[in-house]
């Protein structure tokens, strides 16, 4: 791991590469220097793309030429490849802007429908922030279980059968049975049969019957559904569902095949719902604000007993041109007894911004406020209440006013700066629970 180069940059930013920061990523050769940086992008393309990075070779104003990096809106890991070797030799990391530590925020958000999107065909073997998700090892499962299938795998397995002759026979049995003449001939034998019908075997089908199940569902991506669509249709056929015994653990031998074994390890870590690949993943940032501040007014409304209906479309209809809107879709709604408040969540910098008056900073707040208080018209109350949420390094709080003199409307606004925090979180929480 020492010898990784781990480069880091924030979302929505542009840095520069030196080239003793590539030191580990280039040939070693300073005369092939610029050569070396395009290799590295072309190397690289697909990674870059994948966290939506442009990349390009730069002179600065003193001539000196670096990797210009320029970050879209996704967070996440990805490999970089050497211009020298062409192996995976670092890695690529895109942080949020204000310096949050979001590792322990995404597990949580899973109950707010949001995981992040992983690339399995681009590895990396540093510790990632979220395992990826289930379907992943339910496909190699699949991929795993054909192979598996076609060894014809056989154990020796107990079967009690009633047999014409005796051979091992439950002699206590047959003496209660054999009261009866038409018994006297029936032993019930307990046979040891060689077969590749096994309590072991039935065990990994019912994991198989989890796989399926998984890759059915509709939180697999369609091109993964599509892909297995035949293999999980061939192999649902080929299990007695009322056979398959549950399991929560499978116990890995020594003596069993190199596949099987294999196939147990997956098992158990689809069983465990844990997962040991690493691999390329992404997150769109500003939704990942979106679903934090979700889950933040969700522990709110079960507080307070209020209602909370997150990304509600309010449709537009009628004769539009083709630039026009479809809907309109506010982050949250909290509903109560006929009241209602409107939230935004925005992941921009101007909590971090207060005293600053620069235009870009004016343009855009414009825009978030017109946005919540057409959101808030959809509602009866001569007093709205709505909530721009920004991110901050504490909990903040502001009131503004809009006020109509025309029908004795008036729309109250919270700017308010929420700390992406996992500790901070009951804090945070109980802050809204004041304001609300």
């Amino acid at each position: 791991m020492s010898d990784n180069t781990v480069l880091t940059l924030q979302v929505l930013s542009s840095d520069g590469f030196s080239m003793d920061k590539l030191k580990n990523l280039l040939s070693g050769d300073k005369r092939r220097f610029e050569r070396d940086i395009q290799k590295l992008i072309s190397l690289n393309r697909k990674a870059f793309d994948f966290l939506g990075i442009e990349a390009r070779g730069n002179y600065d104003d003193s001539f000196n030429y670096s990797l210009r990096l320029a970050s879209s809106e996704y967070s996440g890991v990805i490999p970089i490849r050497s211009a020298g070797s062409g192996l995976v030799s670092g890695y690529l990391k895109v942080t949020g802007r204000y310096g949050e530590e979001i590792d322990d925020i995404l597990p949580l958000l899973r109950d707010e429908n949001f995981t992040p999107e992983f690339d399995d065909s681009m590895p990396i073997s540093i510790d990632a922030a979220v395992a990826p998700p289930k379907y992943i090892e339910c496909a190699k499962y699949i991929d795993i279980y054909e192979q598996a299938e076609r060894f014809h795998w056989q154990k020796f397995s107990n079967r009690n059968l009633t047999q014409s002759r005796p051979r091992n026979t439950d002699w206590v049995r047959y003496s209660l049975d054999s009261f009866d003449p038409a018994n006297a001939l029936k032993y019930p034998n307990k046979i040891n049969l060689l077969t590749t019908d096994h309590i072991e075997w039935m065990v990994l089908q019912y994991v198989l019957d989890l796989a399926i199940s998984e890759l059915k569902s509709l939180k697999t991506p369609i091109s993964l559904r599509m892909h297995y669509a035949n293999d999980l249709k061939r192999l649902g056929r080929c299990y007695d569902k009322g056979a398959i015994i549950p399991a929560d653990h499978i116990t890995i031998h020594s003596s069993d095949p190199m596949i099987i074994k294999e196939l147990k390890n997956i098992a158990n870590l689809i069983l465990a719902n844990s997962s040991d690949i690493r691999c390329a993943w992404r997150i769109d940032y500003s939704r990942f604000f979106e679903r934090y501040i979700q889950y933040l007014f969700t522990l709110l409304a079960h507080k307070r007993g209020t209602r909370i209906v997150n990304n509600p479309h309010y449709s537009i209809s009628g004769k539009k041109p083709a630039w026009a809107l479809k809907y309109l879709e506010p982050d949250i709604v909290m509903i109560k007894e006929g009241n209602q408040v409107i939230v935004d969540a925005k992941y921009k910098s101007h909590m971090y911004n207060w005293d600053s008056n620069s235009e870009e900073l004016h343009n855009t707040f414009q825009e978030d406020f017109h946005q919540v208080l057409a959101y808030s018209s959809f509602n009866t109350m001569q007093r709205k209440k709505t909530i721009i949420a920004y991110p901050y390094n504490e909990f903040r709080c502001y009131s503004t006013t809009a006020h109509s003199s025309l029908n004795e409307c008036e729309n109250v606004t919270y700017l308010m700066g929420i700390p992406i925090s996992k500790a901070m979180i009951p804090e945070v929480v109980d802050s809204l629970q004041e304001i609300i």
